[in-house]
């Protein structure tokens, strides 16, 4: 598996790729087998700090993502928004099929103790705290941060944390940095290898 491979409206994963996934279920949701693995070891710890987070979101198929992109784009027209206005609304936190991070497993969205949903309101509270502060030494990254919008064209997301590997979380973390930053940049200068991690 390639944890750091990026996927985007520019980058779509290929209409094949599921079948190369091995899913493991964790929290009530499928994510890729070492993405499980890092994320029971994180949530532990945090549960262990007298924090509990919620798993919102795992893998998700492309059928999914379509009807969830299909759901949100009636929802913005059922309140007056214009077919064209709504999918580019939508497009800031959801993306179209095979344009998703949650298609390769690696993608977790988190909330507080008792939630059901994402809310922006998330980055204030404790476990979003906590998760800043040590998501990369299990590996993960808050994917979508605050002024990199231009950057990932995906609005700031406080909820959804992406599995890279421990070495390049720790890189990204340290140098303030997003996903497709650290690929232009850092990762044939300073990885060993990204396909694998154990």
């Amino acid at each position: 598996m390639d944890y750091l491979i990026l996927v985007n409206s520019f980058e779509p994963l290929s209409e094949d790729f599921e079948k190369t996934l091995c899913l493991t279920k964790t929290h009530g949701k499928l994510f890729e087998k070492q993405t499980a693995k890092a994320l029971d070891k994180m949530l532990g710890d945090a549960l262990s700090d007298g924090l509990k987070i919620e798993v919102i979101s795992g893998h998700r198929t492309a059928e999914y993502q379509q009807m969830l992109w299909e759901k949100e784009i009636s929802k913005l027209m059922g309140r007056g928004l214009g077919y064209k206005a709504a999918v580019k609304e939508v497009g800031k936190t959801l993306a179209l099929p095979r344009c998703s991070e949650h298609e390769t497993g690696l993608a977790a969205d988190l909330a507080q103790e008792g939630q059901d949903d994402v809310s922006e309101s998330f980055a204030k509270t404790p476990q979003s705290v906590w998760l800043e502060k040590n998501a990369h030494r299990y590996g993960f990254i808050l994917r979508y941060p605050r002024l990199k919008e231009h950057i990932t064209g995906i609005a700031f997301e406080p909820w959804h944390y992406r599995y890279v590997g421990a070495e390049s979380a720790v890189m990204i973390k340290r140098n303030g940095i997003c996903l497709e930053e650290f690929l232009d940049f850092y990762q044939d200068k300073y990885l060993d290898s990204t396909k694998s991690e154990v």
